[in-house]
């Protein structure tokens, strides 16, 4: 499976999910999890847009859902969402997508990270 660092510059609460272009979760590491409350094994498999919200339409087609990741890595700025996290609990993320084909298929690399202002104690 494809790993990527990312320059997230001084934040220090961000991981990395893997997703398809339909945008279900592919792969996440435990910095994911811990954010999302929730392990790995219930992760995959997950569409994005059940964590955070706004990311992927929820009836849009197939091609459409493949087209806006295409967009938003375009943008290669963070951009702000509200997630949730396994519990319920609402809270301020900044994503950064980046796009890779890796053996032949198309992912997309989300970079996620919590607002420093929005960190739990």
């Amino acid at each position: 499976m494809f790993h990527a660092a990312a320059n997230l510059g001084n934040k220090s609460e961000y991981g990395t999910l893997i997703l398809d272009r339909l945008g279900r979760i592919l792969n996440c590491g435990a910095s994911v999890e811990k954010m999302f409350g929730a392990s790995q094994f219930r992760l995959i498999g997950t569409r994005v847009s059940e964590l955070i919200s706004g990311l992927l339409l929820g009836g849009s087609s197939p091609s459409y859902r493949a087209r806006y990741l295409a967009c938003l890595c375009a943008d290669d700025e963070w951009q702000e969402f509200e997630a949730m996290d396994a519990g319920g609990n609402e809270f301020a993320v900044e994503i950064k997508l980046s796009w890779r084909v890796t053996d032949g298929q198309e992912i997309f690399l989300l970079n996620v990270r919590r607002p420093e202002e929005t960190r739990p104690s």
